[in-house]
């Protein structure tokens, strides 16, 4: 396993061609590309590099992006929807011609991707023609050696996986990086963090939910999802990944040895809290024999009409840029980013940069999310104001947590496997919306925005920039 190198807390006032926010994987194919055309690059990440969506990715490369070929032809039109599949295709490529130039020993597998459908499932004909249209490297065939049923499947060939942290350790050499710097506020070409200022011609934000509300309205077209992943070890091996055409459904990925089980892609904090076991109850019955190695759960954001807003945040604030709404998607779309954002700053051509204008609005892909998202922060909010405080904390159980009403105020307490009591206020710092309970991971999460907080307050995940309030639970 690659360990990449701590760096410094920023402490000072530095001067740059560009300043980038976000230490993930497209903040830093960013900040490489543009320190490589010459540019003064400075790269601020508020925890540790990779520690975000980067660290906790499946590491696959591909152009398919679920059943998505005809949807975007519908929606954005036959020339943009081919942008998007051309760049994605693009960024595959990219990234094998810079592992060699780099001469990364990063365990890169050509892979096929395939979009299942089950004998009672979808029929993907008319994807598949879709996909024709586009010009991806797709065909359609029948799908044999599943512990499950299987109809056919889109396949898209030539695709790739790969293991992303050795390119991550060889893209920082030379770069002048700050980590624990998290960013406060933006204003204007200044970037300023807890212990210092980043004063930038151009401003990158990277971060996987943006920190631009005031200039894109950012928390009306994103939508944040999560999926949960088990890791096996003694599976049977399969060649390539296998998602379900229901995005609800089961999908399997080999990675090296092992292979990964995830399913119920579902809004952040709809959560019944029994998604682990689902997971483990799906690898006993088609993997009897395999381990578990792992658990852990994914939150992506998603935009409006499910492609990723890169470029210029808008007319008035030409200087900064942003990358956002990637998705589950991550690596190609970090790639696609830093060459869209780099040919930005330096005024040169990306052929595909249009479909991805985070100014676009397309009413047939966006205004029924638009009206999702806002009826999810109206329920927060009225959550907040009307829900009762549901027990004592005497009846909450070990593992286990619940709204307490104590002298006219809510808190949200935990009770962990030694019987000591968290208690944190219930109410999220970024816009006030009612947090809920997430059982399987133990924590508390926005049905808003999709922050998230773990028992004892500790922000989590943004667009929350606060940790919660802590109280001491022996008062209570």
């Amino acid at each position: 396993m690659e360990t990449l190198l701590e760096y410094p807390r920023l402490s000072e006032h530095l001067l740059a061609d560009v300043a980038v926010i976000g230490g993930g994987m497209a903040g830093l194919l960013a900040a490489f590309s543009l320190h490589r055309a010459g540019l003064r690059v400075v790269l601020l990440e508020e925890n540790r590099l990779a520690g975000g969506a980067t660290g906790r990715c499946t590491a696959r490369l591909s152009a398919q992006h679920g059943l998505f070929c005809e949807r975007l032809i519908r929606d954005f039109g036959e020339h943009l929807a081919r942008q998007y599949v051309m760049a994605q295709l693009h960024a595959v490529k990219q990234y094998h011609d810079l592992c060699a130039a780099l001469r990364v020993d990063c365990d890169w597998q050509e892979r096929t991707s395939r979009v299942c459908a089950a004998p009672n499932g979808p029929d993907l004909s008319r994807e598949y023609a879709a996909a024709v249209l586009l010009g991806a490297p797709v065909e359609l065939q029948p799908v044999k050696g599943l512990p499950f049923p299987v109809r056919e499947a889109v396949c898209f060939t030539h695709q790739a996986s790969f293991e992303p942290l050795p390119l991550f350790a060889a893209l920082l050499n030379d770069l002048t990086v700050y980590e624990h710097s998290p960013v406060q506020d933006v204003r204007g070409h200044w970037v300023r963090c807890d212990g210092g200022v980043v004063e930038a011609r151009h401003i990158v934000v990277a971060t996987r939910y943006p920190l631009l509300e005031r200039w894109g309205l950012y928390h009306l077209r994103l939508r944040q999802e999560q999926v949960h992943l088990l890791e096996l070890a003694g599976a049977p091996k399969l060649d390539g990944w296998y998602l379900d055409a229901d995005t609800r459904g089961w999908s399997l990925q080999q990675r090296g040895d092992r292979l990964i089980l995830s399913g119920g892609l579902h809004r952040s904090v709809n959560n019944p809290g029994d998604r682990y076991e689902r997971l483990r109850a799906q690898a006993r019955l088609w993997f009897p024999e395999a381990r578990e190695t792992r658990a852990w759960s994914s939150q992506d954001c998603v935009t409006m009409d499910g492609v990723p807003y890169i470029g210029r945040c808008g007319a008035a604030t030409p200087f900064l840029h942003v990358a956002a709404g990637f998705g589950r998607w991550g690596l190609t779309n970090s790639m696609v980013a830093a060459t869209l954002l780099t040919a930005e700053i330096l005024g040169t051509h990306y052929p595909y940069a249009e479909v991805f204008s985070p100014g676009r609005f397309f009413p047939s892909a966006s205004i029924e999310a638009m009206m999702e998202g806002a009826l999810y922060a109206v329920r927060g909010k009225k959550r907040r104001l009307y829900t009762a405080a549901e027990r004592e904390t005497s009846a909450i159980p070990r593992g286990g947590a619940a709204i307490v009403r104590h002298h006219g105020r809510q808190y949200g307490v935990y009770r962990d496997e030694q019987d000591r009591l968290y208690a944190v206020s219930p109410v999220c710092p970024h816009r006030g919306c009612a947090l809920e309970w997430n059982a399987d991971d133990k924590t508390w999460d926005c049905p808003c925005h999709g922050s998230r907080f773990d028992y004892t307050g500790r922000r989590l995940d943004s667009p929350a920039r606060a940790a919660l309030r802590q109280t001491d639970a022996r008062l209570l």
